[in-house]
């Protein structure tokens, strides 16, 4: 999944999972209870619904639910503090400069830190730290990794955002297709975790 949006002083990103989550918030039992479904022949394509609600989920809330490694490339470094889409962020893996033939720099980590308890989190230079600085790339060639998500476990998921997900799938069950926006009701659970800005 690749987005691409606008940054102030109209700076270019490229945002790009880099590994997916390795569970869902909700396991093919759990729904099955939710939605009184008996029976195992359609546990596959159950499985397939949790993870497109999820999925719409987290693109519906700009959220990460679910522990999930994400890299953001910019045009320049843009200032002592960076905000990093899809939030909770959880750590910084790591900044590198990129040239044109795609050889990555690593930036130390002893220049930087991460803000975790700010929504989106963000990744700020320390005081006194030179910004990192790319003369072989004008396009894409800064690059930060990192590790977003409410943590490893579905437990760790708010309850609100996994009965949003479990609905949502059982909606996708139902209808068999799936809506671009969330039905009313999932879309009032999922309002109460939209990052807005």
């Amino acid at each position: 999944m690749i987005e691409s949006a606008p940054l102030p002083k109209k700076a270019n990103r490229i945002f790009t999972l880099v590994t997916a989550p390795s569970i869902e918030p909700v396991t093919v039992t759990e729904m099955k209870d939710y939605a009184r479904i008996d029976g195992s022949d359609e546990d596959t394509a159950l499985g397939s619904f949790i993870t497109a609600a999820r999925q719409a989920s987290e693109l519906y809330t700009h959220r990460a639910f679910l522990e999930q490694t994400w890299r953001i490339s910019y045009d320049w470094w843009e200032d002592m503090a960076i905000e990093l889409p899809r939030p909770p962020l959880i750590s910084i893996t790591k900044v590198e400069t990129v040239d044109e033939d795609g050889i990555a720099t690593l930036y130390a980590a002893s220049n930087y830190y991460a803000v975790t308890d700010a929504t989106p989190g963000k990744i700020a230079l320390r005081i006194g730290a030179t910004p990192p600085t790319n003369y072989d790339r004008d396009v894409a060639g800064y690059r930060v990794t990192y590790l977003a998500g409410y943590g490893s476990l579905a437990t760790y998921v708010p309850e609100l955002l996994r009965l949003a997900v479990k609905q949502w799938a059982v909606v996708i069950y139902e209808e068999r297709a799936m809506t671009p926006d969330p039905p009313p009701n999932i879309k009032v659970l999922l309002d109460l975790y939209k990052v807005w800005n």
